[in-house]
């Protein structure tokens, strides 16, 4: 009997192929294919990032890999203190426990999440060499909640023909992963996304430590003096104190990894100080809301017996205390002291004021050069400005609107004083 079904099956195939060919003018039967959309959208996500702070970092699309596993590009969520998860289409948020593997190079991590899906509701991948460009296409849910496919074409260098998310995966006619949306609007290929699966294990880390995976090697404290804010008003040459060991560190890991680039000195008070270092100034427009965001981390305080707020000091800015309970250093902003010089009875003042008592030396200092007085031992100084304080006071003395330039100041590049 199974001899004459394979057969039967046989002769209906020759039949079929014999009534193709019988006629040019008879049509070839159309295959058509099941859609895949509704079960490919379950096993796509929406990301949003949160600094240190909860305000809003950034957002990408991702992919599930595995029921409890989510990928998306590293590069847009480093230096996030939490992240939520949303599946296409829904307003439910889930959780995002953490990362449990990465690949820097290839600008992807694995991220394990608080939302499981169905191992039999995952997309399968395409297999290596199988990768066709005919019918890719990436998912979308329009205002009334229907799953749309919008067609998309990858060029010879792996380079989407239109704007996608960042993270949004990518599928082929049969419905079969093919990769996701890279940084540069590249797909990340299934070969690349096969890396790192091995992997991904049953332990994670949280997503704050992402913050220090890195390939790059930094240079050592010991072989840096300071460094250099190329503004568009001059240079700032300042020196990094020994005393602060963690925050010379830091400036030498955000010099180097360029997070100070194209940045605005965003806030100015008159004899006072000049403020840069917001991560949410780099874009921002003339009525944006700026320095509310700094890497996605912050530093404990450090005060130094003896250092204080003399003119030309640097110290680390800090959030109010009502978005700032630790009362920690943010990560990247940190102000130039500026000042002005103070009287003896005003010293007086400042000290039953805030409760502050000024050595010799801090009188010596605010009486001649000056400072900022009301700031010692609240903020961490860690710097000092060796020359440039003519751009500083040039700087001190724009126009203003409310306490930001009028005109922006932008931060060109920073360098490194290597010894």
């Amino acid at each position: 009997m199974r001899l004459r079904s394979v057969i039967l099956s046989l002769v209906s195939v020759l039949t079929l192929m014999s009534c193709g060919n019988s006629s040019s003018d008879e049509k070839k039967p159309q295959v058509v294919r099941p859609d895949y959309s509704e079960r490919n959208k379950n096993a796509m996500a929406h990301i949003v990032a949160y600094d240190v702070y909860g305000s809003f970092l950034g957002e990408a699309n991702g992919v599930y890999v595995a029921p409890d596993i989510v990928l998306t590009p590293m590069s847009w969520i480093k230096g996030a203190q939490k992240a939520k998860l949303n599946p296409i289409g829904s307003k439910q948020t889930f959780n995002v426990f953490g990362f449990s593997a990465y690949n820097i190079d290839d600008d992807i991590v694995a991220l394990r999440v608080e939302r499981r899906v169905a191992s039999d509701k995952l997309p399968p991948m395409i297999t290596s060499g199988n990768m066709s460009s005919d019918g890719l296409h990436f998912l979308s849910v329009d205002n009334r909640k229907r799953v749309v496919k919008n067609a998309v074409e990858v060029d010879s260098l792996g380079v989407l023909s239109t704007p996608v998310v960042i993270g949004t995966p990518i599928y082929n006619e049969d419905g079969k992963l093919c990769g996701m949306v890279g940084r540069d609007n590249n797909l990340v290929s299934i070969a690349t996304i096969g890396k790192i699966l091995p992997r991904v294990n049953d332990v994670h880390e949280s997503i704050y430590q992402m913050r220090l995976k890195s390939n790059t090697v930094y240079p050592s404290a010991s072989s840096v003096s300071g460094f250099i804010l190329h503004t568009s008003m001059g240079k700032i040459s300042m020196r990094l104190l020994n005393e602060t060991p963690e925050y010379k560190d830091n400036i030498i890991r955000l010099v180097t990894d360029h997070f100070y680039d194209s940045l605005l000195v965003h806030r100015v008070l008159e004899n006072y100080l000049i403020q840069t270092g917001a991560a949410d100034s780099r874009d921002a427009g003339p009525d944006s809301q700026v320095g509310w965001q700094g890497p996605g981390y912050t530093i404990p305080m450090h005060i130094v017996p003896g250092i204080f707020h003399k003119r030309g000091m640097v110290a680390a800015s800090k959030l109010p205390q009502d978005h700032n309970s630790s009362n920690r250093s943010d990560g990247s902003q940190f102000y130039i002291v500026s000042g002005r010089t103070f009287s003896s009875k005003e010293l007086d003042d400042i000290e039953k004021e805030y409760n502050k008592k000024f050595s010799p030396a801090q009188r010596e200092a605010y009486t001649t050069v000056g400072g900022a007085p009301y700031l010692d031992g609240d903020y961490t100084v860690f710097a000092e400005v060796t020359s440039g304080m003519d751009v500083v006071d040039r700087i001190a003395a724009v126009p203003l609107n409310g306490d930001r330039p009028v005109k922006d100041i932008r931060i060109y590049k920073a360098t490194l004083i290597r010894k």
